[in-house]
């Protein structure tokens, strides 16, 4: 719970986060990341965390995702229009491999995650062969994304944001 609180201090330290965070704004580095876009948290009590997120502190919830099975894959709430919490509600272990959501996670924007890859892969970290292919489908949120991990094993998801997402359409 302290952990949750100084991250949403930080957030919320720096205003609405619009003059740091733009959709347009140029990379800062040569991968192509603009911005902490989201910060993925799991939960074990989904309608607790909702109190909390939503009625506590104040965040909106713009859009939730469903499993097949028709329970709740994922919800999001928003910050501001750029940033955004990413509630992963049950025990379940996270599912793994390239494009799975990971438990607790880092999600960068990127401006294009194609090229962001190929920056990547220069660089030297290692893209199975069907990354590039993995990465163009586009996701029930209307985004591409694709998983990196760093040394320690920490996921790491790149997005980019389509204009038909559901993330952008919040925006308008």
């Amino acid at each position: 719970m302290r952990k949750r609180i100084i991250l949403f201090t930080l957030l919320f330290a720096f205003g609405n986060g619009n003059a740091f965070c733009q959709n347009d704004s140029a990379p800062a580095n040569d991968i192509g990341i603009q911005y902490l876009g989201h910060v993925a948290v799991r939960v074990t009590d989904l309608r607790a965390a909702l109190h909390f997120y939503c009625d506590e502190l104040g965040l909106p919830e713009i859009f939730r995702i469903n499993r097949p099975s028709g329970s709740v894959l994922l919800v999001y709430l928003r910050v501001n229009n750029n940033n955004f919490v990413e509630l992963l509600p049950g025990t379940d272990k996270p599912n793994e491999g390239p494009t799975k959501l990971s438990d607790r996670h880092l999600g960068f924007y990127v401006k294009d995650l194609q090229a962001s890859l190929h920056a990547l892969q220069a660089k030297g970290y290692p893209l199975p062969e069907d990354a590039f292919k993995t990465a163009a489908k586009v996701l029930g949120d209307g985004t591409v994304m694709y998983f990196i991990h760093d040394p320690d094993g920490n996921g790491i998801e790149l997005s980019q944001m389509l204009p038909d997402s559901k993330e952008a359409k919040s925006q308008r």
